[in-house]
């Protein structure tokens, strides 16, 4: 392994919390080693001492039934056989008469004592001693050799070792594996995210086709997801900015003409065609002015000012604001609202999108249009309708009007800047209603729904 690849994986956090994991498992099995030792070493001195009371018992029945020259015989034979206790008779002269326990155990009761290896056999003892004193003089201590169970405690930490060993072993593999699979996936992300950086767009992060679906796939699939979105941006403002500049070129080129126009001799014949040139140049100011209106709405910053909006009280002011110019041009505009219809929202951006689907009625709904505001509530639903009476949209374009800067009008000749029902999406997406377009047969109905909570 190279040490790029090395630094590369233990750089990876799925490789750390391998080694993480193989710490764990190696304290869990350190102190269950530890623990193991403690309990056995406990319960091995624990049996120890049953044995031995038991065994004075019996040596002192024997001596107090048959005498000390018995109990010494009966010593001298059970210190014969394999894996028999330790013992020491020591009678009223001082003298060992029987056993070859090394303590001089002379104070009643229980004791522990370790004799170290002095001869370099490699062989030491850990006692545990009980003495006890004859009723003729002297004393008797029986002891077990605790050493003699330490192979067995020996055994079972050896398992926990060597089992400690293979699971440190499993773990760094399976960490390594997956450590591999997961920086392998991330090279993919990032060979991609350097791809859209350099400019495709076009990149993604390749999707594998897996039953379940792993963490680092949903990051790809919601990177992918996001990198669509980017892209659709980047393709709608390539086509907005050409069609910014294809809509700018004429009104300009049309300024431009007023102006050589303005340099007549006389005032009277240069002022038509200066009047002229105001007039284009505020109709290219409303253009970049709805542009930054449609931006601030996309934004999102309005939704700090949302209030309790009243959409009956509303149609009705913007409603009588504009009844002067639809009956100037012979027109018709009626409001039916129930007479309250809440909803939350900024009334100011509200207004403005009702007020662009009215100019949009006037503006398309021929010579004598008919509009019509309506509000109404299903109970699940609030709904603000505007209708017209004019020639309407066909089907296959009506979802392409609230695009900006889609006009119908593919000449561009007649006013606007295609801006008017974006605007209205923009707030309907801010406000989260639902915008649909409808044929009125004839005209277009025009409906904003907000679901009641």
């Amino acid at each position: 392994m190279s040490s790029a690849t090395l630094r590369r994986l233990l750089a990876s956090t799925s490789f750390r919390m391998a080694l993480l994991c193989a710490g764990v498992v190696v304290a869990a099995f350190a102190l269950a080693a530890l623990g193991t030792w403690l309990v056995t070493k406990v319960a091995a001195e624990r049996t120890a001492r049953d044995r031995l009371q038991l065994e004075m018992s019996l040596l002192q029945g024997e001596v107090l039934q048959f005498g000390q020259e018995a109990a010494i015989v009966a010593i001298q034979l059970r210190a014969r056989l394999p894996g028999a206790f330790r013992y020491r008779f020591v009678d009223g002269q001082g003298r060992v008469v029987a056993g070859d326990l090394p303590i001089d155990a002379r104070d009643p009761g229980w004791s522990m004592h370790y004799e170290p290896d002095t001869v370099g056999g490699g062989v030491s003892a850990d006692f545990v001693v009980f003495s006890q004193p004859l009723s003729g003089g002297g004393y008797l201590a029986v002891a077990e050799d605790l050493e003699h169970s330490e192979w067995a405690r020996y055994a079972v930490l050896r398992t926990l070792f060597w089992f400690a060993m293979v699971a440190v072993v499993l773990s760094l593999g399976a960490g390594y594996l997956i450590s591999q699979r997961t920086l392998r996936r991330m090279q993919e992300i990032f060979l991609t995210m350097e791809r859209v950086g350099g400019g495709d767009f076009a990149a993604r992060v390749p999707a594998r086709p897996v039953a379940r679906e792993s963490d680092l796939d949903g990051l790809g699939r919601n990177i992918n997801a996001m990198l669509t979105r980017v892209d659709a941006l980047v393709r709608n403002l390539r086509r907005v900015s050409t069609e910014i500049a294809h809509d700018l070129r004429t009104p300009l080129t049309n300024v431009l003409h007023d102006l050589e126009a303005a340099t007549k001799p006389t005032p009277a014949e240069a002022f038509w065609p200066l009047q002229s040139a105001r007039r284009r140049i505020e109709d290219i100011l409303r253009t970049f002015d709805a542009m930054l209106r449609l931006a601030e709405i996309e934004a999102g910053t309005a939704r700090s000012r949302f209030v309790d909006v009243d959409l009956a009280d509303l149609a009705e002011r913007v409603g009588d604001a504009y009844r002067p110019d639809v009956e100037n041009v012979g027109g018709r505009l009626d409001v039916q609202t129930p007479e309250a219809l809440h909803v939350r929202g900024d009334p100011h951006l509200l207004a403005q999108a009702l007020s662009n689907l009215i100019e949009n009625a006037l503006r398309h709904g021929g010579e004598r249009p008919h509009i019509l505001i309506q509000g109404l509530t299903t109970g699940y639903e609030t709904i603000l309708v505007v209708q017209d009476n004019g020639p309407g949209i066909p089907r296959e374009s009506l979802a392409d009007v609230i695009k900006p800067h889609v006009r119908l009008d593919s000449s561009r000749t007649s006013p606007g800047a295609g801006l008017g029902l974006s605007i209205v999406a923009a707030v309907a997406q801010l406000h989260e209603a639902l915008l649909t377009l409808e044929d009125a047969k004839p005209g277009l109905c025009v409906k904003l729904a907000w679901r009641v909570n």
